[in-house]
């Protein structure tokens, strides 16, 4: 198969990627290595808001800044790259991604802070946003992917 499905223990969350999608970030990861970087998840809802499909991801924005142990996603040219792919394919912001180098894939503080700040923004229009961290280096990569629901503790998929 080549998509990867990730799921909480009661399995009411659910987010498929592919593995072409995910060799990609990788990828973008080892190009920034050492230092950290990220971007957005594109996609879409399965008509029962049970599956979220990644369709597609977005590469850090030119204006983002980073260093070994931080990054700040910057906006360059993401309003008119989501109002696009809204029109063309009906697909849209559905989470950010990001790298830990040579690091876990676990959730940071500052990880959940940004997150429940997205889930909670009018501006994101994102009551649920997903967060894939990607962990490690060329020699072992790994992904973990965590769901914000607003007003609630985050969820870890599986």
């Amino acid at each position: 198969m080549n998509n990867l499905t990730f799921q909480d223990s009661k399995a009411l969350y659910k987010v498929t990627i592919s593995k072409k999608l995910i060799k990609y970030i990788q990828k973008l990861c080892h190009q920034s290595s050492p230092n950290e970087t990220g971007g957005i998840l594109i996609g879409y809802y399965t008509d029962k808001f049970n599956l979220a499909i990644i369709t597609k991801v977005l590469s850090a924005p030119s204006d983002s800044r980073s260093g070994p142990t931080w990054f700040y996603r910057g906006t360059s040219g993401i309003k008119k790259n989501l109002d696009t792919l809204w029109k063309r394919k009906k697909q849209f912001y559905i989470g950010e991604w990001h790298y830990h180098p040579n690091s876990s894939s676990n959730l940071s503080y500052q990880d959940i802070k940004q997150m429940k700040s997205i889930a909670n923004s009018h501006s994101y229009n994102c009551p649920e946003p997903i967060l894939l961290i990607v962990g490690g280096n060329d020699l072992k990569w790994e992904e973990s992917i965590y769901i914000f629901p607003k007003g609630k503790e985050y969820i870890y998929l599986r």
